[in-house]
């Protein structure tokens, strides 16, 4: 997976590197994650620690290098300081005070919850320091739905609280529902968690990396987690969920992670949570059902082959953009290891494909040549070079090395970062090894070898030349024709 190259510099990017080592450092959003920035051309790439939830050093400035680790007493003092500062939060309450919490603020009649601190107020406890704040009546209802209190976390790169609407929620539930699941794990899904919190059948427990959630759920059913580092705050977060575990036979796994979370660490943590419950009831049936959009489906198969993509639009309520009425169609989707011809789409929006065995939207035709419909829910036509279907008014274009609409900035081609040779990534580089953490080769693998592309033809310095010389008259193409697009007049 590669981050967005940083300060715009061409050729650049970044790699993570699992498994993390030992004792990495920590910030208040969990254990940090390695990774590798590495260059074209360069032969040493530098490898540092950061945050594991947020991408963006302006949420979070952990960035710690390998080469200068932290000591071992520093390591300590700064959890401390972290752990401590998650403790000072206003809703913050340990799992041991949490079930007797949880009772009073169900039961009480004089209870009001501050959406601008996002804590409860117990009438008159606080009489003066709420005064500017939003306060809000709760009610029964009100406290096992907190979706509806709380204002939602919207940072695509972090929590990323965007909310099912009603159709994706209740498509959902009819999916779990029947299914017939003894347990349910809600991986960032409170949405889904609210409708089943409560039931006999199936059981829910929520993980979820924000932690306002404490205020509203015993630990039995809530559990403050990073799903990217797949970390549990607690101490005896991950016993809880053992307990939750005990007596499952048919498991839900359930999550909806952030747009801009890396597909690898992701796939990495549910591989750690299915041997998990495997490890708890080795007869267990798992399912899992990760939403993400279709455009990252390729880093999906990558690192959870088993996963296939279903054609449903998964729709938000507080999305900007991906939203129910929208002119813009939602281009997430559900991917699951449920067998797709299981999943009946509803009919308003979705046919039958016999050849797919499957529900797709209704203006999508299926392709012989890919052997499948497109996720695409636009007219699509498919393109030999790319070997895929692409819209219908893209064009392809060589310098990019796929299929864009005709009006665009070419990029530079392609080429590993190491040895800088087109038709592979750095992560399959034959000349160097790729695995760092255990020293094994890695090779690259069949399906790579056989799309056609050479992968020792090394562009000497005068092709590299005359490639970006071919870039620039491109571009310069392509603004004198935008200036020349004459707006008509009203």
């Amino acid at each position: 997976m590669h981050l967005k190259a940083e300060h715009g510099r061409e050729g650049t990017g970044v790699e993570v590197i699992l498994p993390t080592p030992p004792n990495p450092p920590h910030c208040v959003h969990g254990p940090a994650l390695l990774f590798e920035r590495f260059a074209q051309g360069d032969s040493e790439h530098k490898k540092f620690f950061a945050c594991s939830a947020y991408r963006n050093r302006k949420d979070c400035s952990l960035y710690v290098l390998l080469d200068k680790p932290w000591s071992k007493s520093k390591l300590e003092e700064r959890l401390a300081i972290f752990q401590e500062e998650r403790r000072k939060r206003k809703w913050y309450v340990s799992n041991g005070d949490r079930s007797a919490r949880v009772q009073v603020i169900r039961t009480s009649d004089k209870m009001q919850f501050c959406q601008t601190c996002s804590s409860f107020v117990i009438e008159p406890d606080e009489p003066g320091f709420h005064t500017d704040h939003t306060l809000v009546r709760t009610s029964y209802k009100s406290v096992t739905n907190p979706s509806t209190l709380m204002s939602a976390l919207t940072s695509n790169e972090g929590n990323a609280q965007y909310l099912f609407s009603s159709d994706t929620t209740n498509f959902i539930t009819q999916l779990i529902t029947a299914k017939k699941f003894s347990h349910l794990l809600c991986v960032g899904t409170p949405r889904i968690h609210e409708i089943f919190s409560g039931a006999k059948k199936p059981k829910s427990m929520l993980l979820d990396l924000d932690d306002r959630f404490v205020q509203f759920y015993p630990p039995t059913v809530f559990q403050h987690y990073n799903m990217s580092a797949n970390f549990f705050f607690e101490e005896d977060g991950e016993k809880y969920l053992r307990m939750f575990l005990k007596k499952s036979k048919r498991v839900a796994l359930i999550l909806d992670p952030p747009f801009g979370a890396l597909a690898r660490v992701i796939g990495n943590s549910i591989d750690k949570l299915k041997a998990l419950v495997k490890e708890i009831n080795p007869a267990a049936e798992i399912i899992v059902y990760w939403i993400f959009p279709y455009f990252l489906s390729k880093h999906v198969s990558e690192v959870q082959p088993n996963l296939k993509m279903c054609h449903y639009m998964v729709e938000y309520e507080n999305h900007p953009v991906f939203k129910k009425g929208n002119s813009t169609k939602s281009p997430v989707r559900l991917h699951t290891d449920q067998p797709l011809s299981e999943i009946t789409l509803p009919d308003d929006n979705y046919k039958h494909c016999d050849k797919c065995s499957a529900g797709v939207p209704k203006e999508v035709l299926h392709c012989t040549k890919c052997k499948c419909c497109p996720p695409i829910n636009r007219p699509t036509k498919h393109c030999v070079k790319c070997e895929r279907c692409v819209r219908d008014h893209y064009l392809h274009c060589d310098m990019c090395e796929g299929c864009r609409p005709s009006l665009h900035h070419c990029k530079s081609p392609s080429v590993c970062h190491r040895c800088q040779q087109p038709g592979h990534k750095r992560r399959y580089c034959p000349l160097v090894t790729g695995n760092t953490q255990n020293g094994s080769e890695e090779t690259i693998p069949e399906d790579k070898k056989s799309d056609g592309k050479s992968y020792f033809t090394l562009s000497t310095e005068e092709e590299k030349k005359n490639l970006r010389k071919e870039r620039k008259r491109k571009n310069k193409e392509a603004k004198k024709s935008v200036k020349k697009i004459k707006v008509p007049a009203e």
